[in-house]
């Protein structure tokens, strides 16, 4: 059957006369609007859009973000196309043909990641650069990180910027090039933002670029093997965030005051965090009981610590103190625990609880927990659930998070406690799958049956024990056997899975 068209009657000193109506056209939609549409475009499809009319030429050429990767502007889905198939000489003329047709006007964002290049090409990065000066980019990102880097790597080129054009940029991020002489440090000006990943910077080179990052709120520096010490000057004064991850040199780490977020990731040093921090984020293979490092080695002069994450193994039980830290200021609380043990766990998930009375007025608990083995779900005959007596309630806490929920019993031991002594929770969520797992080993179908054990011993004894509504027991997938890994593991796991660049 033939669509019938839509039209209008219109009468005119006669019978009436079918006119077609007028249908709306995407190109007839307001510039802000269709600005907003090709900027949600990828790169390869907003060029694309050049070729419908002069008007739409128009339009993507200023385009604000600029981001060139190997998926942006080559990878297409089913294509088998490898990263790895690529030159880096067809990557740059692509490049370099998006940045001559773009107008140079109004650019927010420039991003170009492509491990493949290095100090051999810096004739057209030295150009990608000097297009972002003259565009007056604010944000540039240049991540060059390759998984087995033979090359040398980029030199970035600070003679390039002076008072005048360096102004501009507040925002920048660089992956495997070499920061060697930073002479001229105006590219620094009005920085706020600095994240390093993989360069070459030595102790001196890096304090002389911190030197003069006069507005710097937030740092981070990742996989940086030449750094042995880490310090803040006292002129940053703006500096709220520092993050630092797995720099196997470092032994130093001086903090300046007025900090207030701290996240450190690698082997464990002594830190010494100003009393303005409210945030803290530690994650070290060196710790083998978190109960045992935040109540004996956690620095004391936090007095204003809001927010408290910890990740490490968890592989002997730690005695708490005779009269252990109140932490008072806390108010959300993150523990990432691998309970690893090749024989017999060693560990008890119950000890846990000891946070609720030594954290008054925490209002946010999460407990993301997996075990290395097979565990086994709770029975009756494994004898009576253990309570804590007295049981003081809690009244602030309000939302609980337990993810790597196998139905052990010190687990629903936990989980049970947790929901008899707060008396102002409006949540509970119960999730057998794991949001933390040790990166050296693979999740597998034995896994898999273990979240439906913790899914049936949460909706046996918690639902029976929940006398207001507020636990949410996420499903687990029964057919765990025929279920590839990645599909019956937390959503959170999917992100390890490397992309194509």
């Amino acid at each position: 059957m033939a669509k019938r068209k839509s039209c209008l009657e219109v009468e005119q000193n006669g019978p009436p006369v079918k006119q077609m109506r007028q249908g709306l056209q995407l190109g007839d939609l307001p510039l802000d609007i269709l600005h907003s549409i090709v900027s949600r475009l990828p790169i390869r499809e907003a060029v694309r859009t050049s070729m419908l009319s002069n008007h739409w030429n128009r339009i993507w050429c200023s385009r604000p973000n600029l981001k060139f990767s190997f998926r942006s502007l080559v990878y297409k889905k089913g294509s088998g196309l490898s990263r790895s198939s690529i030159s880096e000489h067809v990557f740059i003329q692509r490049v370099d043909a998006v940045l001559k047709q773009h107008s140079g006007i109004g650019v927010d964002k420039m991003k170009i990641k492509f491990s493949p290049l290095h100090n051999e090409h810096a004739e057209h990065i030295d150009r990608w650069v000097q297009f972002a000066i003259a565009s007056k980019t604010r944000k540039l990102i240049f991540d060059f990180e390759g998984q087995y880097p033979t090359d040398e790597p980029y030199s970035f080129p600070f003679q390039l910027f002076n008072a005048a054009n360096g102004s501009h940029l507040q925002s920048m991020r660089l992956g495997s090039v070499s920061l060697k002489e930073p002479s001229n440090i105006n590219v620094f000006i009005n920085l706020k933002k600095l994240e390093l990943v993989n360069v070459d910077v030595t102790d001196d080179e890096l304090k002389l670029m911190l030197f003069n990052c006069n507005v710097l709120e937030f740092f981070g520096i990742s996989c940086c093997r030449m750094l042995t010490s880490l310090h803040t000057p006292r002129r940053l004064n703006h500096l709220k965030c520092l993050k630092v991850r797995h720099c196997p040199l470092l032994q130093v780490i001086e903090l300046n005051f007025g900090l207030e977020t701290l996240e450190y990731e690698g082997t464990l040093i002594p830190l010494e965090p100003p009393s303005t921090l409210r945030n803290l984020c530690i994650k070290s293979l060196d710790i083998p009981s978190c109960i045992g490092y935040i109540f004996t080695e956690l620095p004391s002069t936090l007095p204003h610590l809001e927010k408290l994450t910890l990740r490490c193994p968890e592989l002997k039980r730690a005695t708490l103190p005779s009269t252990p830290i109140k932490f008072l200021y806390l108010r959300h609380l993150r523990l990432e625990l691998n309970f690893v043990s090749l024989r017999k766990r060693k560990t008890d998930v119950f000890d846990l609880a000891c946070f609720l009375e030594d954290s008054p007025f925490m209002e946010r608990l999460e407990v993301h927990m997996w075990m290395d083995y097979k565990p086994e779900r709770y029975r009756k005959s494994h004898g009576g659930l253990r309570s804590l007596l007295p049981c003081h309630p809690h009244s602030h806490l309000k939302l609980v998070d337990i993810t790597g929920f196998y139905g052990q019993k010190d687990q629903l031991e936990l989980a049970l406690h947790v929901l008899r002594v707060s008396t102002a929770l409006e949540a509970m969520k119960i999730d057998p799958r794991p949001t933390v797992a040790c990166t050296t080993l693979d999740l597998g179908p034995d896994d898999g049956l273990c979240f439906v054990d913790g899914y049936r011993v949460a909706r046996k004894y918690l639902r029976k024990a929940d006398h207001r509504g507020v636990v949410d027991v996420v499903k687990a997938s029964r057919d765990v056997e025929n279920i590839w890994p990645c599909k019956i593991i937390h959503p959170y796991w999917l992100s390890w899975v490397p992309e194509n660049e």
